[in-house]
């Protein structure tokens, strides 16, 4: 716990709309998540199942509000992060109390990587440093906790995750905290190899033989990462052992879907989805393709805007599909 209490969650509530005590809220925040990131490794090891997998959330604090209701919907316990929080969007400053305040109620169930837009460079030009008021002092401390948070997880022994992607057939014992760079950053390629990226020359993009270099090297199965804004929220590569996850509607207004992915124990997860919202879908019977319930290792859920006759953007997020 902190050294003092946690601010009443009503009174916070409506504290968090002023930025100042915003702020505030966030800064008494930081000493114990400092505390729980600086004992984490640089890479998770998550056995608990099932998992809600997050892509990026870039100041959107309705489409997080959202993915926690399904995730009590759902029945999940555990929680994954995949970095970028803030930035692009209004409400970072609300994203970060909204996730450190779960992560220091629940720090064996909700964990939170670093992403490209953990970092003060990119803070200070895609707006979370304009957010807090261009105060220098405030960016430095949250600039520290960012580098104490883990860069990968591991689920199951056998599937990766992470925000950017990997550099090449590597060890994942040897990723750090201070060697973080390439893993918040690099993306996949279908050009075989370590190619140049449009994202700058310290970037890389990374072909189909080095994800299979690096599956077979670490023992895993696949690679789940975030990072790329996707019309539909989520992408699969290299005949499904990459999964790209973006979870952030309507970003920058390109009014795209954001994706959530549930990992695991698929028992959780049963949903119908309505043009309306979402309701739990009967137990029993059998899924798509004779698939007995239950067995279905990782499932993805599509959300965003969907307009109809019968909804509006002023009612908020919704559930379009399921695969």
């Amino acid at each position: 716990m902190l050294s003092g209490e946690f601010p009443d969650k009503d009174v916070a509530d409506k504290d968090v709309t002023d930025k100042d005590v915003a702020k505030e809220t966030l800064r008494a925040l930081l000493p114990e998540a400092n505390r729980i990131f600086n004992a984490e490794p640089s890479v998770l090891r998550i056995d608990e199942e099932p998992v809600m997998l997050v892509g990026d959330i870039h100041g959107n604090l309705e489409a997080l509000e959202f993915i926690l209701k399904m995730r009590e919907e759902m029945g999940c316990k555990t929680l994954l992060f995949l970095g970028d929080y803030v930035d692009r969007g209004p409400q970072g400053v609300e994203v970060l109390i909204r996730l450190f305040r779960l992560k220091l109620e629940g720090p064996k169930n909700v964990f939170l990587l670093r992403g490209n837009h953990e970092t003060v460079e990119m803070n200070v030009y895609y707006g979370f440093f304009e957010e807090i008021g261009s105060d220098p002092l405030f960016l430095a401390g949250i600039s520290r906790t960012y580098e104490k948070m883990p860069v990968g997880a591991v689920l199951s022994g056998h599937t990766f995750c992470v925000h950017g992607g990997i550099t090449g057939a590597e060890d994942i014992e040897k990723i750090t905290k201070e060697n973080a760079f390439p893993y918040l950053w690099n993306d996949p390629s279908k050009k075989p190899g370590l190619s140049a990226s449009r994202r700058g020359d310290t970037v890389k993009e990374y072909g189909p033989d080095l994800v299979d270099g690096f599956l077979e090297l670490n023992g895993l199965k696949r690679i789940i990462r975030a990072h790329t804004a996707l019309r539909d929220g989520y992408e699969w590569w290299f005949e499904r052992k990459l999964l790209s996850l973006f979870s952030c509607p309507d970003y920058v207004g390109l009014r795209n879907s954001g994706a959530f992915a549930l990992f695991g124990d698929g028992k959780a997860g049963k949903v119908k989805i309505e043009k309306t919202g979402v309701k739990k879908k009967e137990s029993g019977g059998r899924e798509p393709g004779g698939r007995e319930p239950g067995k279905k290792e990782l499932k993805l859920f599509v959300f965003g805007n969907e307009k109809t006759e019968m909804r509006n953007e002023e009612q908020g997020y919704s559930l379009i599909k399921s695969l």
